[in-house]
């Protein structure tokens, strides 16, 4: 979709109303759960996320483990998995897949097309196709039922069935209720039955009589679950988040956890031989219980969740940004960690379930109202409180501490009582808060201790409602911008007007870039104006096709990104006020922060923060200008012709530089450093290698020894004499590599090219060998010399032609000298030599003679 930033990962996604499935290794439980398109792994122990499946094609309806494997379906098509990796795909439904059920060797699904395949999981041929009368709302195998499986639908029927016969057994009589789950008991024949309207049943499966029934009022039974640690307890799960524990020996309800989850109670599995329960919820939690109570009750032991309502604000936070601040419509405040998903929490804002058990409400509506608006600075964390939000309808401004992952004592209030919060800005220092409200007031708080400095100006700073507030990065200005078209620069130590720029329309959103002093204001005319603190001037005007939700700078300011309503990202070059980059989104994106490495988006109707990389950090990106007016495809029409998401991709190959960019230039060679360096030390560098003393073998005993016949018998030691092999000395037999390049290639650059690919050791040899007397030959060495010369000549790869010249001259010097019809040659590399390294001496000596000025000069 985008040319420069690719989607990676998305945060705060932790389950939905897809029952997880729980799956053990040894003595570790790891339990998978469902996150839309792809699904993660979590061990029980501490709930630390594993790993994050690949994105499916589509959503996952529901998911089924077997030893080493994990089956998911999506749409008419299963697929197994082993630790992340896909397996094998399973085709054959001509309808949505709604249950899977490994069965040993095999896995059964079971379609909206009232048929039940039977796969074979290594091969993915088709066992047996069977087709139904109902479509299956529940399934199950009987334990010690060999090659049966039992089947529940929406008429309340089981069905028996021989999977291998392809028959049905016995079809029991109806429980008058939709069957909704159907689990094994850890009595054999005995069959856990939860039904529709909140019947739970124990029916014995082979006398066809239920021995046991029980009656949730929360509605549909939506889980169910037996203990295995010699307690008699069974729990429930509601649609309502509720949670009932049934004594079974006393035929009884036990205790009941009310709210165990905000919304269905998708799974509940109790850990095999232990007292913890495990559930998952479509409120995005994941929860282990612990029964450890007076009476068997209940207690939370561990929670890993996300947002339960669609974030709307989130913003980097910190200098790494290695943590994301972010507020959503659930009226909770989150960080959220783009390195370790374990770091990531809710700020509290304190104990509030013995409240809500007392006054009998939900939590949630003890909690503050949602937030409009957020600020946060890092450099006061461990002291006071450093994030301060404005939340719906209210006059107070609340503190939080990500110190301590908690809401503050103390919120701001201001001395008037009708006014509403809009804006908020902490300073760069930290100390103070800079609060706007719809009544124009602008007011100063002390952060440490909450005390109220007073207000900007004489009563009102604007005439309509404050719609941003920013501080600059030296503490000498605070910036407010009005509904009243007008962009106010106040000194913050005297809180009095200094310059004031109207705008053309009301303004929406503000963001501000404290190292360039540019301030980006959104107006209601879809328009982005750039004002210049420093100047008080418009410098840019972007225009945009809707209107603009949200929009921050890049970290070095030279860039805008803007998101809109019409699911709109458009980035702009401020330097060259054009569009290098506009990509559309699925869904509609509500707020966006941008840092160096990564770009984050929270999106309409979406629990989960978005996390893009940016590519240009990792490969050459082409920006070319866009047309201001440019709209991106649509994702619909991207799918519906089969094409790739990429809006617009890069070139095929990546862009190189020519070797040389002009003839009066002196180019560098890309060849590293150490390939060259060593060749003109490499003496050096094997007499610093070489071994003090040549390595001894160890004298080998034989495993017999011989022994001399005498009394006392002595060892019998042979001594071998080992003679030193002759030192042959090496002759060049044949032409070598080199030198056939040398005396035949004409081209320099693919001389060159042959010289740069040998080792230091290898060019080394050859540049010893050849003058004549070492095994060359007198054309060799003058070939070598118009070689030089003419690779100086074009000034290209310096550095590895010096290094080249030292080490040729130095072993041929002797033979140079006596040869007189070689000295015309090196007088022409000479002063091809000079004539480039004069020139650039004289530009290394300008440098030096700038720079020794700029630091003795006194500016």
């Amino acid at each position: 979709m985008s040319r420069i930033y690719q989607p990676h990962r998305t945060l705060g996604l932790v389950s939905n109303d897809v029952p997880a499935i729980l799956q053990t290794r040894g003595a570790e439980h790891f339990v998978t759960t469902c996150v839309g398109r792809s699904f993660n792994t979590y061990n029980c122990k501490k709930l630390a996320l594993q790993f994050v499946s690949p994105i499916h094609d589509g959503r996952i309806s529901c998911l089924a483990g077997h030893k080493d494997f994990l089956f998911s379906s999506v749409g008419n098509k299963v697929f197994s998995w082993i630790r992340g990796k896909l397996v094998r795909t399973y085709e054959g439904h001509s309808a949505d897949v709604g249950h899977l059920l490994p069965f040993g060797d095999h896995v059964i699904s079971f379609g909206d097309d009232k048929r039940m395949l039977v796969h074979d999981i290594e091969t993915g041929e088709i066992y047996a196709d069977i087709w139904l009368q109902n479509c299956i709302t529940a399934v199950t195998h009987p334990a010690t039922y060999l090659n049966k499986v039992l089947l529940g639908n929406k008429d309340g029927v089981l069905e028996l069935w021989n999977v291998r016969t392809l028959k049905l057994i016995h079809q029991f009589k109806s429980f008058g209720s939709s069957v909704t789950v159907l689990t094994q008991s850890p009595g054999i024949d005995i069959m856990g039955v939860g039904l529709k309207n909140g019947e739970i049943l124990l029916h014995n499966i082979k006398l066809d009589e239920t021995i046991m029934k029980f009656y949730q009022d929360w509605g549909c039974v939506t889980f169910l679950s037996f203990r295995s640690d010699g307690v008699p307890h069974m729990v429930s799960g509601s649609t309502e988040g509720h949670l009932a524990v049934w004594d079974l020996e006393l035929q009884e309800l036990n205790n009941t956890i009310h709210h165990a989850h905000h919304s269905t109670i998708a799974t509940a599995h109790y850990l095999a031989s232990q007292p913890l329960l495990f559930t998952a919820g479509a409120d995005n939690a994941i929860k282990i219980w612990v029964f450890d109570g007076p009476g068997g009750t209940a207690r939370l032991l561990r929670e890993r969740s996300g947002h339960r309502a669609p974030p709307s604000i989130v913003r980097f936070y910190g200098a790494t940004a290695e943590n994301i601040l972010s507020a959503g419509h659930d009226r909770s405040v989150r960080m959220f960690s783009a390195i370790k998903d374990e770091r990531s929490k809710e700020l509290s804002q304190g104990s509030m379930e013995s409240k809500s058990k007392k006054i009998n409400v939900r939590v949630e509506e003890l909690k503050l109202n949602p937030v409009i608006a957020l600020a946060a600075e890092e450099i006061r964390e461990r002291e006071w409180s450093n994030v301060i939000t404005a939340h719906v309808g209210s006059r107070d401004v609340r503190t939080w501490s990500t110190a301590r992952g908690s809401l503050s004592d103390k919120p701001l209030s201001p001395k008037l009582e009708t006014i509403v919060v809009t804006a908020v800005a902490i300073t760069v220092c930290g100390n103070i808060a800079i609060v706007g409200y719809n009544s124009g007031h602008l007011t100063a708080f002390n952060l440490q201790s909450g005390i109220n400095r007073g207000l900007f100006g004489n009563i009102r700073g604007h005439k309509g409602k404050i719609v941003g507030v920013e501080s600059d990065n030296i503490n000498k200005y605070v910036i407010s911008v009005g509904h009243d078209t007008n962009v106010k620069m106040w000194d913050l130590s005297g809180r009095t007007l200094c310059h004031s720029v109207t705008l053309s329309h009301p303004a929406t959103h503000t963001s501000l870039h404290r190292d360039s002093n540019l301030l980006a204001v959104s107006l209601d005319n879809c328009t982005v104006c750039v004002v210049d603190v420093d100047t008080r001037k418009v410098v840019r005007e972007f225009r945009h096709s809707d209107t603009v939700l949200d929009m921050c700078y890049s970290v070095d300011g030279k860039s805008l990104l803007v998101c809109t309503r019409d699911n709109v990202i458009r980035q702009w070059d401020l330097i060259t006020a054009r569009l290098v980059d506009c990509f559309k989104t699925p869904s509609l994106v509500t707020s966006l922060s941008l840092s160096k490495e990564n770009l984050v988006t929270t999106h309409h109707n979406e629990l989960g923060i978005c996390l893009w990389t940016n590519r240009t950090l990792y490969e050459n990106v082409e920006l070319r200008p866009l047309p201001d007016d440019y709209e991106p495809r649509s994702v619909d029409q991207l799918e519906a012709e089969n094409t790739s998401m990429e809006v617009e991709e890069s070139p095929s190959e990546d862009w190189k530089s020519s070797d040389q960019i002009n003839e009066s230039l002196i180019t560098l060679s890309s060849t590293p450093k150490a390939r060259w360096t060593a060749l003109s030390k490499l003496d050096i560098i094997k007499k610093r290698n070489k071994p003090k003393a040549p390595p001894t073998a160890p004298k080998a005993a034989p495993f017999f020894l011989t022994t001399t016949k005498e009394l006392v018998p002595k060892f019998i030691v042979e001594d071998k004499v080992q003679e030193e092999p002759e030192k042959m000395k090496s002759v060049r037999s044949e032409e070598s590599e080199f030198q056939r390049v040398v005396m035949r290639v004409e081209n320099v650059g693919e001389v060159l090219k042959f010289l740069e690919s040998l080792s230091p050791s290898v060019l080394d040899v050859e540049l010893q060998s050849m003058a004549p007397l070492d095994g060359g030959s007198h054309e060799l060495v003058e070939k070598f010399l118009d070689f030089l010369i003419s690779a100086v000549k074009l000034r290209g790869n310096y550095d590895v032609l010096q290094a080249y010249i030292n080490v040729f001259l130095k072993y041929n010097r002797q033979y140079l000298v006596d040869t007189p019809t070689l000295h015309n040659k090196l007088d022409q590399l000479k002063s091809s030599h000079s004539d480039s390294w004069l020139e650039l001496q004289q530009k290394i000596q300008e440098c030096l003679c700038v720079t020794n000025f700029l630091k003795s000069a006194t500016l």
